[in-house]
C-alpha cells in the first residue's frame, strides 16, 4: 500500500486526439488542402470561442501543434504534412485570438521563424504564409521581434525555391506597410545592425533586400533616423555598386544619392551630431576611394566633392551646439587628399578629372582657411603619394599636384614646415623628380626647392635645419650632388634657370662657385671632371640667360685685380665683388674662365689665358668649347667687346686676345669668322690713323686703364700661377683625355 506522503504522479499531457479530436488530427495532416482548411477553421472557432475565458486551452492547443506536429521526426514519412497542418493550426489559432494575440505572441513567432530553416521547401513556404497571417493580426505589435523577423526574410530571401521566395516576398511587403503604418514602433538602433550584417551578404537577393529596407526607412525619416548610423553601413552600400548585377548597382547609387541628400540638408542648420557623422563618414568614403572597383571610385569622389563644397559654403550650424566643424574639417585634410591623389592615377578619365576638381577645391580650402594646417599630417601624405606607383599614368600629374600642395604649406607655414626635417621627410622625393623627363614636373619641384632656399623667419634671417645649416647651402649642394648623376647633362639648363628666375641669382652663383672650390679641393679625377663641366654650364646661363642679366651688369663694374688677393670682408652687410667670387673656380674650365675675362674687360688677364690655353692637350672638347666662346663673341650679348675691338689702340689686349684665339683654332668656321673680324678691326687702324693728328701722343698701358681696372705684374703673376696650378691638375692621371 503505498504510503499517503507519496508524491502525486502528475497527470500525462492530453495527446492531439485528445485535444482536437479523432477526426479533426485526422483532416489536419490531410493531403488535400480542402480538408486541411477546413480542419484550421474549427480550430480557429475554438481559439474564438475559449478566448479570454480559457487561456489553458489556448495554451494546449499551442503546446500540442509544437510538440505532435512541428517537432515531429524527419524520419516520419508523414511529417511533412504535419507540419504543414501544424502550421496552418497555428496560423488559425492567430487569426482566433484576434485582438488577444499579445500573451501568445512571443510563442506564435519563435515556432514559426524555426521553420525558416526546414530541409522541406513546402515547409518553409508554409511557415511563410503563416507568419504572413500572424503579422496581418499582431501588425505593429510584430515590430518587436524586427530583428529575428529579418533575419528570416534574408534567410528565405536567399532560398533556392523560388516559391520559398515568391512567398517571402509577399510577406516583407506587408512588413514594410506595417512599418509605415506604424514608424513610431520602429526603433532604428535594433535595426541598423541588422540591415548592417546582411549588408555583407553578397547574395542579389539579400542585398535587394536590404536595400529596399534602407530606402524605406529613409522614407520616413521623421520618425526613425538611419542617417545617424550612416558610418556603420555606409562602406557596405558603397561595395554594392561593384555588383554583377546592374538592378543591384542602380538601387545602391539611388540609395546612396539619397542618403548624401538627408546628411548635408537641414533646414535649421546641422547639429553638432549631424556633422560628426560627416566627419565620420568622410573617413570611410576616403577608404573607399581606393577600391579596385570604378563605379565605387567614382561614387565616393562624388560625395568628397559634396563634403568639400559643404564646408566652402560655410554650412550653417545650429548655434545651441556650439562646434568646430571647420576645424575638425582641416584635420581630416591629409585623409581626405589621399583619396583625391589617389584616384590621379585612374585609367577613367571621368574619375581622373573629378579627383582633380575635388584637389583644387581643397587647395583653394586650404589657402584661404584660418585656421592652422597639419602640415606634418601633410607633409607625410604628400610624401606617401609621390612614391612610385605600378599605375604610372598619371604618376607625373600626381607628382606635379603634391609639389604645389608644398608650395602651399612653405607660404602659409614657412616656420613650421621648415623647422621638421624637410630635407629627410620630402626632400629625398623632391630631387627624385628632378630625375624625372616630364619638365612640368621638374619645375613644380624646382618652385618648391626654391621656396624651401628662400624661406625666412623673418625678412632678415635664413631658415636652418634642425643642425643649424642654412637650407640654401643645403639645397644648393644637394642639387650639385644631383648633378653628377648624370642630371646635369640631361637637365641642368632647366633646373639652373628656373631656380635663377625665383632665388636671388648673384647668392646661388656665388654659392656654387664656393662648392667647386670645395669639391676641387679633394683633387680627384671625378671631381675635377665634374667641376670642369658644372663650370662650363653655369657659364653659359650667366652671358646668354635672361635671368642673369643683373649678374652680367655687375660684372661690368671695374675692380681691381689687386683686390682678389686682399683681406677677407669682415662686415657681413659688405660683398665681395663678384667677379673676384667667381674668377678662381671658373678656372676649372679655362675656356669659361677666358668668357669670364673678357667680358669684365680685364683683356690683360684674358690675353695671358689665351697663351696658356695654347699650352694645353688640344682634345676635341677642348677645340669645341673654343668655336663654342667665338661664336658667343658673335651673339648680341657680346657687342660691346666687338665695337671697343674697333679702336684697337685704346684695347691692345683685347685685339692680342681675339689674334691668339684665332691662332688657336683649326681653319674652319669659327677661324674664318675671327679672322673677318680682324679685317674689321684692320679697318678700325685705318680710320684711328687717319682721323688721328701726328702729334697725337701714343696710347698707353694707363690709357686702356680708363676703361678697364689696371692689372699690376705681381698680381697678374699670382693669378696665372693659380691658374697654371689649377690648369695642371686637370690633366693628371687620364692625360690627354678630353675633358667632360
Amino acid at each position: 500500500m503505498a504510503s499517503s506522503s507519496a508524491a502525486p504522479i502528475p497527470a500525462a499531457e492530453p495527446g492531439p486526439r485528445e485535444v482536437f479530436g479523432e477526426n479533426l488530427v485526422t483532416r489536419l495532416c490531410d493531403r488535400q488542402h480542402e480538408k486541411r482548411k477546413a480542419a484550421a477553421m474549427e480550430i480557429q472557432e475554438r481559439v474564438r470561442s475559449a478566448g479570454i475565458v480559457d487561456r489553458d486551452h489556448v495554451r494546449k492547443i499551442l503546446q500540442c501543434l509544437q510538440k505532435h506536429f512541428l517537432e515531429g521526426q524527419q524520419s516520419n514519412p508523414h511529417s511533412s504534412n504535419q507540419k504543414k497542418g501544424g502550421l496552418i493550426g497555428i496560423a488559425s489559432v492567430a487569426m482566433g485570438l484576434g485582438d488577444d494575440i499579445d500573451e501568445f505572441l512571443p510563442q506564435l513567432v519563435r515556432l514559426v521563424l524555426q521553420l525558416f530553416s526546414d530541409e522541406e521547401a513546402r515547409v518553409r513556404y508554409y511557415a511563410c504564409e503563416t507568419f504572413h497571417n500572424i503579422a496581418k493580426v499582431a501588425k505593429g505589435k510584430v515590430l518587436t521581434f524586427f530583428v529575428d523577423i529579418f533575419a528570416g526574410l534574408c534567410k528565405l530571401y536567399a532560398d533556392v525555391d523560388t516559391e520559398v521566395r515568391a512567398g517571402v516576398a509577399v510577406l516583407d511587403r506587408l512588413m514594410k506597410d506595417i512599418v509605415e503604418r506604424s514608424p513610431e514602433l520602429v526603433h532604428a538602433e535594433k535595426i541598423v545592425p541588422v540591415l548592417k550584417d546582411r549588408a555583407k551578404f553578397r547574395n542579389p537577393y539579400v542585398r535587394q533586400l536590404v536595400l529596399a529596407w534602407i530606402t524605406l526607412l529613409l522614407n520616413i525619416r521623421e520618425s526613425v533616423d538611419i542617417v545617424q548610423y550612416l558610418p556603420e553601413y555606409l562602406e557596405d552600400l558603397f561595395n554594392m555598386l561593384g555588383d554583377q548585377s546592374r538592378d543591384i548597382r542602380h538601387n545602391a547609387e539611388t540609395t546612396l544619392d539619397q542618403l548624401l541628400k538627408q546628411l548635408v540638408e537641414a533646414e535649421n542648420g546641422l547639429s553638432e551630431s549631424r556633422l560628426q557623422i560627416i566627419l565620420e563618414s568622410a573617413k570611410i568614403v576616403v577608404k573607399c576611394c581606393k577600391s579596385t572597383d570604378a563605379s565605387i571610385r567614382m561614387a565616393t569622389l562624388i560625395w568628397l566633392n559634396r563634403f568639400i563644397k559643404l564646408q566652402q559654403t560655410k554650412v550653417p550650424v545650429d548655434a545651441s551646439q556650439p562646434f568646430p566643424f571647420h576645424e575638425r574639417w582641416i584635420e581630416l585634410l591629409p585623409l581626405l587628399l589621399e583619396g583625391t591623389l589617389h584616384c590621379f592615377e585612374d585609367k577613367e578619365d571621368g574619375i581622373a578629372r573629378m579627383a582633380v576638381e575635388n584637389n583644387n577645391s581643397l587647395l583653394e580650402m586650404a589657402r584661404h582657411v584660418s585656421s592652422e594646417l597639419p602640415v606634418d599630417a601633410l607633409i607625410g601624405q604628400l610624401k606617401s603619394s609621390m612614391r612610385p606607383s605600378s599605375r604610372s599614368r598619371g604618376c607625373c600629374v600626381v607628382r606635379t599636384d603634391c609639389l604645389q600642395w608644398m608650395c602651399l604649406l612653405l607660404s602659409r607655414s614657412t616656420d613650421k614646415a621648415l623647422r621638421m626635417k624637410m630635407m629627410d621627410n620630402f626632400g629625398n622625393a623632391i630631387f627624385e623628380t628632378l630625375k624625372g623627363q616630364d619638365d612640368e614636373v621638374v619645375a613644380a619641384a624646382l618652385d618648391v626647392l626654391a621656396l624651401i632656399m628662400e624661406g625666412r623667419r623673418d625678412k632678415d634671417e635664413d631658415v636652418r635645419d634642425e643642425e643649424g645649416r642654412d637650407f640654401f647651402d643645403v639645397v644648393a649642394n644637394r642639387l650639385l650632388d644631383l648633378f653628377k648623376q648624370q642630371t646635369l647633362e640631361e637637365k641642368g639648363w632647366l633646373v639652373i634657370r628656373h631656380l635663377c628666375g625665383h632665388l636671388d641669382v648673384r647668392r646661388l652663383y656665388t654659392t656654387v662657385a664656393r662648392a667647386i672650390q670645395e669639391a676641387a679641393a679633394k683633387n680627384e679625377q671625378s671631381e675635377l671632371e665634374f667641376t670642369q663641366q658644372l663650370v662650363q654650364t653655369f657659364s653659359w646661363i650667366l652671358f646668354t640667360a635672361t635671368e642673369t642679366k643683373r649678374l652680367r651688369d655687375e660684372l661690368l663694374e671695374p675692380v681691381p685685380i689687386s683686390g682678389l688677393f686682399a683681406s677677407p670682408v669682415t662686415d657681413e652687410d659688405q660683398e665681395r665683388p663678384l667677379f673676384f667670387e667667381l674668377l678662381l673656380p671658373w678656372f676649372h674650365n679655362p675656356v669659361s674662365a677666358l668668357a669670364l675675362c673678357l667680358w669684365a674687360q680685364q683683356y690683360d688677364l684674358a690675353t695671358e689665358l689665351t697663351a696658356r690655353i695654347a699650352t694645353l692637350e688640344p682634345t676635341l672638347d677642348l677645340l669645341k668649347q673654343l668655336d663654342q666662346l667665338v661664336h658667343l663673341l658673335e651673339s648680341p650679348i657680346f657687342s660691346r667687346v666687338r665695337l671697343q675691338l674697333l679702336e684697337p689702340r685704346k684695347h691692345p689686349a683685347l685685339l692680342k686676345c681675339v689674334l691668339g684665339l684665332a691662332m688657336l683654332l683649326p681653319q674652319a668656321g669659327a677661324f674664318n669668322i675671327l679672322r673677318q673680324r680682324v679685317q674689321v678691326v684692320q679697318s678700325g687702324l685705318l680710320l684711328e690713323a687717319q682721323s688721328s693728328h701726328s702729334s697725337a701722343p701714343r696710347p698707353t698701358k694707363d690709357s686702356e686703364a680708363e676703361h678697364s681696372a689696371p692689372v699690376t705684374e705681381a698680381d697678374l703673376s699670382a693669378l696665372l700661377e693659380r691658374f697654371d696650378t689649377v690648369t695642371a691638375a686637370l690633366s693628371q692621371p687620364g692625360e690627354g683625355a678630353p675633358p667632360r
